[in-house]
């Protein structure tokens, strides 16, 4: 018989678990084609189980969101809440901490099943939209508002010049899941030369 607190620890892995096998299925088969009975046989539990922690399909996906993507976007913004330096330097920190999050294997699939599914279920693609696309926009937003307060950046919109930084950070991270491995994708690459376009177009004296 197993041990208490062995079936305790057992008991508490199985919401991950469950997330796990249901990000897999989603990521190959499609949000629709993924069957809450398939995603109980690959977690190895029983469909019972998934709605004990689970009330349906798509807040199983809102849960998984959550928990792969939500804390590390907090983590961002703790970043630009908590930083007194000058705003280049917050704004190539933010970047390089973005291109790491989006390098995940697991946000990658995520953003494929959004891309995916919006048109079909467009409720996990404004949950998505909410919970993580537009507070790394409000995030970059409020960077490129404090760089023009101080005299750091030049005057622009902020918001459309947020999502110029955000955009290619997330189109380059698609590409390398929809194409996979390819040495045209490289990400450190891509996060050097990105963060070049983007301070010198910021640049108060125009990038001279």
């Amino acid at each position: 018989m197993a041990h208490p607190s062995k079936r305790r620890r057992r008991k508490e892995a199985r919401p991950a678990e469950i997330m796990a096998a249901a990000l897999t299925l989603f990521s190959e088969r499609g949000f629709a084609a993924t069957r809450l009975d398939d995603v109980a046989e690959t977690a190895g539990v029983s469909k019972a189980t998934i709605y004990l922690y689970f009330d349906s399909k798509v807040e199983l996906f809102k849960a998984m969101v959550r928990e792969i993507a939500s804390a590390r976007i907090g983590a961002a913004e703790a970043l630009v809440e908590g930083f007194e330096g000058p705003s280049p330097e917050l704004i190539r920190g933010l970047i390089e901490v973005l291109s790491g999050i989006v390098a995940v294997p697991q946000i990658r699939a995520i953003m494929k099943v959004v891309l995916a599914e919006a048109g079909n279920f467009p409720d996990i693609a404004a949950f998505y939209r909410d919970e993580i696309a537009l507070r790394g926009l409000k995030s970059v937003s409020r960077i490129i508002e404090r760089g023009i307060d101080r005299g750091e950046f030049r005057p622009c919109d902020p918001v459309a010049t947020a999502q110029s930084v955000i955009f290619p950070i997330l189109m380059n991270a698609l590409a390398g899941e929809i194409f996979g491995a390819m040495k045209e994708f490289d990400a450190a690459k891509f996060t050097s030369s990105h963060l070049d376009f983007v301070l010198r177009g910021l640049a108060a004296d125009g990038g001279a």
